[in-house]
């Protein structure tokens, strides 16, 4: 069996976590849903793992991740022993594609977006940052993505449109 990355990509908030969740509820131990490393504690919606500072710095310096990134205050950190054989999700940073497509042949990017109105309501409803933190976020201007096989997803259904959407996009990529 060969390995498949399917990577989520998108600004904070657009629902990465929440479509990631439900793809591997539907699809159970058919796919690896990839769990990052971070430096600040998961909320409801993430299953990730937390990591000091400290710690985090030790297992780069260690070359254990695959691909690390900074965004907000955290760092965030793919290990290189959680890509399995066959299909891999990942939610990854829009700058950190090539790290995957460098390393691995069949590499799908999913870019996931919802209108500015819609994600600063969700900004808010997640309880997550500050009023500047907030604002932050929204004044981020787009990365350009370069991908090579680039998908873009509107998430602003509801979330059973959504992740029914998201779902059957999977299985497309999953027969491909």
């Amino acid at each position: 069996m060969k390995t498949k990355i399917i990577l989520l990509v998108g600004a904070s908030g657009v629902g990465k976590d929440s479509l990631l969740n439900a793809a591997q509820k539907n699809f159970e131990k058919k796919i690896n849903c990839v769990k990052r490393h971070i430096t600040r504690i998961a909320d409801e919606n993430e299953d990730n793992y937390f990591l000091s500072d400290k710690e985090f710095d030790s297992l780069k310096k260690k070359d254990f991740f695959i691909s690390s990134w900074s965004a907000h205050g955290n760092a965030y950190g793919i290990a290189k022993e959680s890509i399995k054989e066959g299909m891999n999700i990942v939610s990854i940073s829009r700058s950190r594609i090539k790290d995957f497509e460098f390393s691995y042949k069949e590499v799908y990017c999913i870019n996931i977006y919802i209108s500015e109105k819609e994600l600063e309501k969700r900004l808010r409803l997640r309880n997550r940052e500050n009023e500047e933190e907030i604002q932050k976020r929204l004044n981020k201007k787009d990365l350009s993505i370069q991908a090579k096989h680039l998908i873009s997803f509107d998430n602003s259904q509801t979330f059973v449109k959504s992740s029914q959407t998201f779902i059957k996009l999977i299985e497309s990529i999953i027969k491909d």
